[in-house]
């Protein structure tokens, strides 16, 4: 009994240690120090206003007044949001007053930036703040009170994904979050007090996820992350909507934050939609937008890698497409403004 208590002790000190060692790591944040910093999704919206409201009530992002950094063709009506995590210093979401009126339908097999996602300790209590606010659910699963994750859409038909809390990093403090949001979601219990909302990830969905995540390793001078999907069957198809869906791919960490930060989750579907991808001035997700500390080497290694610039501001910003045709601003740090 003795021996089995000594055990326990050690066992319990460990991971008290372990969970005081670690306690930084677990608080997700910008870092100031990066050559590259992933900023924002650019959108365009036929009523970037309501748009915007949807994104404020459902997921608690905050509008920025008079940012400048993104609006390449000076468009009068733009909508800048902070999204939740990170210390109030997260990436952004960017809205655009679009004079298209007829959006394509959003399918989660679409090629470029076919979803968004985030993260939520109470999935079920914002799939209801989520249709609440003019969005609507796309995923199929029977019950939707004990989900992990659900794909929706916003008032515009932009395909979003919501899940609980994953361990990234692998701590004491992202371990407890990840396992009482499941327990508590699966057995209908009562939410967390607090529904810490973060902003996850990109996604990229692709022809050729492993062309398209070497790309990206080069351009960004960053890695893979996670393991690798390797998704099918019914789960999959309930998650996305997509019959028959077989999904490949692997994320690719997003440079400027901590362990566990934004990334960009490059996908493969077995069958594409037939949608093409967006160019500037469609509607929906059309870019995504990166701080760089030099706009030439930056260039230089995007171009290298295969990429191409389609206009250039002196050494300002750069509007570039990627291998798959997508859209990347990119801002150089010295040229940020603020009114």
């Amino acid at each position: 009994m003795k021996k089995t208590l000594s055990v326990f002790g050690v066992l319990l000190a460990g991971i008290l240690i372990w969970s005081i060692g670690s306690d930084s790591k677990s608080n997700y944040r910008k870092l100031d120090n990066s050559d590259f910093l992933y900023a924002t999704v650019i959108m365009n919206s036929k009523n970037p206003e309501k748009l915007f409201l949807f994104y404020q009530n459902t997921f608690g992002a905050i509008l920025l007044e008079n940012v400048t950094d993104w609006n390449l063709t000076e468009n009068k009506e733009v909508y800048t949001l902070r999204t939740s995590g990170y210390a109030e210093e997260g990436p952004s979401l960017t809205i655009f007053k679009s004079k298209q009126t007829k959006p394509d339908v959003s399918f989660a097999n679409d090629l470029g930036y076919a979803h968004i996602c985030f993260e939520s300790d109470n999935v079920p209590g914002l799939i209801k703040r989520i249709r609440s606010n003019g969005g609507k659910i796309i995923s199929t699963f029977d019950d939707l009170e004990k989900v992990p994750a659900v794909y929706a859409a916003d008032p515009d038909g932009n395909i979003f994904e919501v899940h609980l809390p994953f361990p990234t990093p692998v701590t004491p403090k992202t371990i407890y979050r990840t396992l009482n949001s499941l327990i508590r979601t699966n057995l209908k219990l009562s939410p967390p007090e607090n529904d810490s909302i973060r902003f996850l990830h990109v996604n990229i969905n692709s022809k050729d996820w492993v062309k398209t995540i070497e790309f990206y390793n080069q351009v960004l001078n960053t890695q893979t992350t996670g393991f690798e999907r390797d998704y099918s069957g019914d789960f999959i198809k309930n998650l996305t909507g997509v019959n028959g869906a077989i999904v490949k791919g692997k994320h690719v960490v997003l440079p400027g934050y901590s362990d566990g930060g934004p990334t960009f989750e490059v996908f493969t579907y077995n069958e594409s939609s037939s949608k093409k991808i967006p160019n500037q001035f469609d509607l929906g997700r059309v870019a995504t937008g990166f701080y760089v500390q030099n706009l030439n080497n930056a260039l230089e290694m995007f171009t290298k890698a295969g990429g191409s610039i389609l206009n250039q501001k002196n050494n300002e910003w750069a509007l570039l497409k990627d291998l798959d045709g997508n859209l990347i601003v990119y801002v150089e740090r010295k040229t940020i403004k603020r009114d």
